[in-house]
C-alpha cells in the first residue's frame, strides 16, 4: 500500500461538558491537538518547522454553550480499528470531554465548516419561566418580517436564520426553549442573538447545543 492509500480520516462526535464551557473556540482546538498526540495513534502532521496535527472542526461554539452533537475531522498515516481509535482518543481526553462516536470518511469529502447547513440547540433557564408568557414572546418574534442585530459593527436580519423556535418542557416539569438556526458560510444564527430579541440577559440561561446538521454531498 503506498502511503496515499494508507492515509485515512476519522470523524469524531463528542461532547462539550459545563466543565469545558468557558474554553474558546481556538483553545478548544489546542485541546485536540495536545489530546491527539497523547494517543497511540498515527496522527498525520503538517509540514515545516512547527508540525501540527491536522484536524478540522465543524462549527465554532459560543463561550458558555456546552453541547452533545460537536464534530471534528482529523487524518491518520494509516488506519486503524475504529475501536481502538475510539478507545485512545477515550483514554486522552480530559474530562468534560465525551468520545461519543468514531467513524471513516472518505479524503474528498469537503471540510466540515463547509458543509454546515443548521444548529440545533436547547435552552433551559436558571429560574422558572411562565409556559404562556414565553410562548407569547416566542410567536410575537417570530412575527416579525425583520429582527435587526448588529454583529461585529455590521447590521444583519437575524429572523431568516432562525428556523424554528419553540416552547417545550423538560423530563421535570420545568419550560425550556428548542430551535433550529441556519449554520451556513457567512449565514449562521446565534441562539445567544435570539435569546437578547427574546429580552433574556447572558446569565439567565444555559444553551445546549443538541444537533448540527451537514448538507448532502
Amino acid at each position: 500500500m503506498t502511503q496515499p492509500e494508507a492515509i485515512t480520516r476519522v470523524r469524531v462526535l463528542y461532547g462539550k461538558g459545563p466543565s469545558l464551557r468557558f474554553i474558546g473556540h481556538l483553545d478548544l482546538q489546542r485541546l485536540w491537538e495536545r489530546l491527539l498526540r497523547r494517543t497511540r495513534l498515527p496522527i498525520r502532521y503538517s509540514q515545516g518547522y512547527h508540525p501540527r496535527a491536522r484536524l478540522n472542526l465543524a462549527s465554532a461554539l459560543p463561550l458558555g454553550f456546552v453541547s452533545d452533537a460537536e464534530l471534528l475531522d482529523f487524518w491518520m498515516d494509516e488506519s486503524r480499528p475504529l475501536a481502538d481509535v475510539q478507545l485512545e482518543l477515550q483514554k486522552a481526553a480530559l474530562p468534560g470531554l465525551t468520545i461519543k462516536e468514531v467513524q471513516t470518511i472518505d479524503l474528498s469529502e469537503d471540510s466540515l465548516q463547509s458543509q454546515m447547513s443548521a444548529s440545533e440547540f436547547k435552552v433551559t433557564f436558571f429560574d422558572p419561566q411562565v409556559e404562556e408568557e414565553l410562548k407569547a414572546m416566542v410567536n410575537a418574534l417570530l412575527a416579525e418580517a425583520e429582527i435587526p442585530r448588529v454583529r461585529r459593527k455590521k447590521t444583519y436580519d437575524l429572523r431568516p436564520l432562525i428556523l424554528s423556535l419553540s416552547v417545550a418542557a423538560l423530563e421535570d416539569g420545568q419550560t425550556c426553549l428548542e430551535m433550529r438556526l441556519k449554520a451556513e458560510p457567512g449565514a449562521t444564527g446565534r441562539p445567544d442573538e435570539v435569546l437578547d430579541a427574546l429580552g433574556f440577559d447572558s446569565t439567565q440561561y444555559l444553551v445546549h447545543r443538541t444537533q448540527l446538521f451537514l448538507s448532502p454531498h
